[in-house]
């Protein structure tokens, strides 16, 4: 099997996020703790914040049990973990180092040591993929669940393995020119140990890790499990959410609404806020149609222990299990049109302010809001050019028309129609990155 084949595996992902102090990691332990009072070898894995000094890592708190940097067992079937990038930075350090100590230091150049390192910012987030990628493909795991960070890491996380995979196949040329010129001087210098054997290898490690990171996103089995507050602030930002998941290709598998106020209230005060909360569940309804949405009253004290979590989890999926495989995700279409082709791509709850489109070659780069996706053009479509676009029914149509320069005039390219589209594999944030 190669790097870029689809992991073939067992285990259920279910990845939670949601504005932060919605609950994100009471519901994600509350499905954790479900999930194995149903039979399942359970893991929850905690990111906390993916920074270096394990902030918003609630995880210990909520379980009511401490919970280390391998799986520690909190029940019979119950395993919980928490992401420390710190340590993980020093593993993948010390292994990286030892590829170019050697030749380094024949030139005088002294390697540091990882304990004298602090993580970078932007290393923990390659790290935590890995670390799901690993439980995931290990086999150890009937369902794992990942209290994720808030939204906007946990979309740019979750863009990561794509968009690394458009730069390594972008660098790809630069790589080959750059051999091509240095081969005259490392001719001269044979014999001699060097890095660049090491570098080709952190390249391809590198591609092999966006690859599987990719392929388990990917997974008929994995999806998105986004959990929101009934109030009308974060709506923007859960729409927006929305988008992007299926911008990328993911799979979103419902909507948890935290902390509703079910009971009719008897102070004017207490009623108002509960009339609030229903416009705003409402809207919230209305943004997801389509996505299956799950309520949890708002309780009087905090569920902290396996016993409320469980009361938590009941509230929320009741007499479904709740961790059932997502439906798959819209993915773009192409069609045969008058004179040419459009392409479809389906951007549920997208604002059409916020949308944006450049050709780049045989790319197409996609832009809804803060987010990006590549889109590596069909073969037919490179022979054409963008004649317009319009988002309709929840979808961007994109229409193509033959570029009268690359296209046989004898050519009648809306004749026949176009083989199906397949979902393409290049998503990257925007972000102010290429």
């Amino acid at each position: 099997m190669t790097a870029t084949e689809p992991l073939a595996r067992a285990t259920r992902l279910v990845f939670c996020t949601g504005k932060g102090g919605s609950g994100v990691t009471t519901v994600a332990a509350a499905t954790a703790a479900h999930g194995a009072q149903r039979g399942l070898r359970t893991l929850i894995l905690s990111l906390g914040a993916l920074g270096p000094d394990n902030d918003a890592d609630d995880l210990p708190a909520i379980l009511d049990h401490q919970v280390g940097t391998v799986p520690t067992q909190i029940d019979d079937l119950l395993y919980a973990q928490r992401f420390a990038a710190q340590p993980a930075f020093e593993e993948w350090y010390g292994k990286a180092a030892a590829r170019f100590r050697t030749a380094l230091e024949t030139f005088g150049v002294s390697v540091p040591d990882a304990a004298e390192l602090a993580a970078p910012p932007g290393v923990a987030e390659p790290l935590a993929l890995h670390e799901i990628t690993t439980a995931v493909s290990g086999g150890a795991w009937d369902l794992v669940v990942v209290d994720g960070p808030p939204l906007g890491p946990a979309l740019r996380l979750l863009a990561l393995p794509s968009s690394a995979q458009t730069w390594l196949r972008r660098a790809k040329p630069v790589e080959g020119q750059a051999a091509r010129a240095l081969r005259p001087v490392l001719a001269t210098l044979a014999g001699l140990p060097l890095p660049q054997t090491g570098l080709v290898d952190m390249a391809q490690d590198a591609a092999t890790r966006a690859a599987a990171a990719h392929a388990i996103l990917a997974d008929p089995l994995s999806s998105v499990r986004l959990i929101a507050t009934p109030d009308t602030v974060p709506i923007a930002r859960l729409r927006a959410a929305r988008t992007a998941l299926a911008l990328y290709g993911l799979r979103l598998d419902g909507l948890v609404i935290n902390r509703q106020i079910l009971e009719a209230p008897r102070d004017s005060w207490s009623r108002g806020w509960a009339a609030a909360q229903r416009i705003a569940t409402e809207t919230l309804t209305e943004t997801f149609a389509g996505v299956p949405v799950h309520e949890i009253p708002y309780r009087p004290c905090e569920p902290l222990g396996l016993e409320e979590l469980a009361v938590v989890a009941a509230a929320a999926y009741g007499a479904g299990d709740g961790l059932g495989p997502a439906a798959a995700p819209p993915a773009p279409a192409l069609a045969a049109s008058e004179g040419g082709y459009t392409l479809v791509v389906p951007l549920p709850a997208a604002d059409r302010r916020g949308l944006g489109l450049v050709r780049r070659g045989d790319d197409l780069i996609l832009t809804a809001g803060a987010y990006r996706r590549t889109l590596p053009l069909e073969p037919v479509l490179r022979r054409c050019r963008v004649a317009g676009a319009v988002l309709r029914d929840q979808a961007l149509n994109i229409r193509f028309v033959p570029d009268p320069e690359l296209w046989p005039q004898s050519a009648e390219p809306a004749a026949a129609s176009p083989p199906p589209a397949q979902p393409p594999q290049d998503p990257s944030p925007a972000g102010g990155q290429p």
